[in-house]
């Protein structure tokens, strides 16, 4: 149950293959260190590559690893990135990264001031040194006490003793971790892990395979330790693409346009033949309290509503949800009025900047149990339809055609591990999270263990 391979050396120190050793049926659990020796070894490691003769080095691979960093941003942002990434950096830097000569830092430490160390500080370190990141997937979490992890490049299940991150990470998480023997010899994460969003594991996995084969066909000889230790900054590519630099999610309209506040203002030449005009169009609604035209159109499904037409005085203002809708808007009237109006002024604002402009309001205080109730009717009734729906997700077929088709179903595993981690971030947060175990079923697909 641990992330080293059976024929890599073990990370007790002991010399052995890992089968051989602490992987025997039976075999003690010794303490290998302490948490003071594991202390005092990383501070002596970082103290001996702070050394002068590896100021050179250490700044060509400074500059590597935070290669792929975007030249354009902004100072503050860059500079709250490079502090986040520093932990990063270290274990790549002192366990991961080749030094000229083909070792690396905590090797050429160990070989020169090995004999300086205690003797659980050695094994700690010899632990390090065959640690490297690898990619797994959170498969159950037991809070306050361990990890249930999914190897996704062996696909072995392994318990991780954690309390720390078991509240912070939910089941589907996944996970970029280095995994080594505790000082009770078992499995833990040594340092920091890298997290992603449940999409990721796709794209990561593909990436990751497409290295693997590069590596075979110029090192045939090369182990699962060497490859992973080589693949660090990789993880921290898909990191800054996918968690750091992600840019935030579009708010599109139901067409696919970006949501914004668009007005089309005209003014009005002719307010009895504009007021004709309006009230003889199938598809736009008045209003008698204010005389405004709700405008809809028929989707098959239901009528959507694209936007509001107003009399203002002797204008006509057009008010809507995106640039399309808006010049859609200024067509119809235009084309339905003629000279009765003229263009005036068309303005698009941001959400965002909208929303800044507004000030909040007082939160309205819903007892908890009424909110879950109201949510959870809501998500029921809308989950109970989900899998007859097209999803642009799925290539536009229905999750109930995605479940019969064999290319098609991974997606659609993807997609339920996405909605049922988000569904657990909001339990965590104390808000009602929907229970989609009986979706599995409803789909024909085998249900998380």
């Amino acid at each position: 149950m641990s992330g080293v391979g059976r024929n890599d050396p073990c990370p007790c120190g002991s010399g052995k293959k890992f089968k051989r050793c602490c992987l025997t049926a039976g075999a003690p659990a010794p303490v290998a260190y302490t948490r003071d020796e594991r202390a005092a070894a990383w501070a002596a490691l970082g103290r001996f590559a702070s050394r002068n003769e590896f100021a050179g080095v250490l700044a060509a691979a400074d500059h590597a690893f935070f290669g792929t960093l975007p030249p354009d941003l902004p100072p503050d942002v860059r500079r709250q990135l490079l502090s986040e990434s520093r932990p990063f950096l270290e274990e790549w830097l002192l366990s991961d990264h080749l030094l000229p000569e083909g070792d690396t830092l905590l090797e050429r430490f160990l070989a020169r001031e090995g004999r300086r160390l205690r003797s659980g500080e050695i094994r700690y370190l010899e632990r390090v040194r065959h640690a490297h990141l690898r990619p797994y997937e959170v498969a159950g979490v037991v809070p306050g006490e361990r990890l249930d992890l999914l190897d996704l490049w062996t696909g072995q299940r392994l318990q991780v003793r954690e309390r720390l991150a078991t509240s912070q990470l939910v089941r589907w998480d996944v996970l970029a971790a280095r995994v080594i023997l505790g000082e009770a010899g078992v499995p833990v994460i040594e340092g920091s892990p890298y997290l992603y969003p449940v999409e990721v594991k796709e794209p990561l996995l593909k990436e990751v395979r497409r290295a693997h084969r590069r590596f075979k066909r110029a090192i045939p000889e090369i182990s699962a330790e060497a490859f992973f230790k080589r693949m660090g900054r990789t993880f921290f590519v898909f990191w800054l693409e996918h968690v750091a630099l992600r840019p935030p999610p579009a708010i599109l309209s139901a067409e696919g346009d970006e949501l914004v506040l668009a007005r089309v203002v005209f003014d009005v030449q002719d307010p009895a033949s504009l007021e004709a005009a309006l009230a003889s169009h199938p598809d736009l609604e008045r209003d008698d309290e204010d005389g405004s035209y709700a405008w809809t159109e028929d989707t098959g499904d239901f009528r959507r509503g694209l936007g509001t037409f107003i009399p203002k005085g002797g204008r006509l203002v057009f008010e809507t949800m995106s640039r399309p809708r808006a010049e859609r808007g200024r067509a119809l009237i235009e084309g339905l009025a003629g000279p009765a109006v003229a263009h005036r002024a068309t303005t698009l604002e941001g959400i965002a900047r909208a929303a800044a402009r507004v000030p909040a309001s007082p939160p309205v205080e819903v007892p908890p149990e009424i909110q879950a109730q109201i949510v959870g009717q809501f998500l029921d009734q809308h989950y109970r339809k989900w899998p007859d729906e097209p999803l642009p997700g799925l290539d536009g077929k229905t999750p109930r055609e995605a479940a019969q088709i064999k290319t098609a179903r991974p997606k659609l595993v993807s997609l339920l591990k996405s909605m049922e981690n988000m569904a657990e971030r909001d339990r965590r947060a104390g808000r009602p999270g929907y229970d989609f175990g009986w979706l599995w079923d409803e789909l024909g697909l085998v249900g998380p263990e």
